[in-house]
């Protein structure tokens, strides 16, 4: 069985498969794609930003830089146990 899509702009019935209408050209799915893209452009919630390293950096730097980020990721665990705790509690 063959998908159709509607067109918004001539209301004809073209194939999905397609990227633009048959009859018209235009884009069959750009709403489809807006989302898509706001969705990617969203930063990860969930995403820990660490003190960034470079190509450029000094060992000497790289080496401070490893040490912060080992006590960010400490931390980071340790304010997640608090969390943790705090949910428990009430229940």
């Amino acid at each position: 069985m063959r998908q159709e899509k509607l067109c918004v702009d001539c209301n004809n019935w073209t194939d999905s498969k397609l990227k633009s209408c048959s009859y018209c050209g235009v884009e069959l799915f750009e709403k489809e794609r807006i989302v898509r893209q706001k969705i990617a452009a969203q930063p990860d919630p969930f995403k820990i930003n660490l003190l960034k390293i470079y190509a450029k950096d000094s060992y000497l730097i790289i080496f401070g830089k490893r040490i912060i980020q080992c006590v960010q990721i400490v931390f980071f665990g340790i304010i997640s146990i608090l969390i943790w705790i705090a949910s428990l509690l009430p229940g």
